[in-house]
């Protein structure tokens, strides 16, 4: 109980900041532009098989270095039927 309650004063952006969610499919770019700087990014990709999950999980390492935060740890989960990014979000394409 303690770690939780030190957690969440530690890091006010993830308990302050709105969720952008993010489900894969037709403009995702567009998505994208729609979250503000701060915001919890939570983006999400259905997978159907193991070669689709390593093409997620490359697309998220790239995804990740222009709209996340990267003071902050950005979580990759790959598992069986989706893969998803979570992270603070930061348009590093419009400075």
């Amino acid at each position: 109980m303690k770690k939780l309650l030190l957690f969440l004063l530690l890091i006010p952006n993830l308990v302050m900041a709105k969720t952008c969610f993010i489900h894969g499919g037709q403009n995702v770019y567009d998505k994208l532009q729609a979250c503000k700087n701060g915001d919890q990014l939570h983006y999400e990709i259905i997978t159907e098989n193991s070669m689709k999950r390593n093409d997620a999980k490359a697309n998220f390492i790239s995804t990740r270095a222009y709209y996340c935060d990267l003071r902050y740890e950005a979580y990759i989960d790959v598992a069986e039927a989706y893969a998803t990014l979570t992270c603070v979000f930061k348009n590093h394409n419009k400075e």
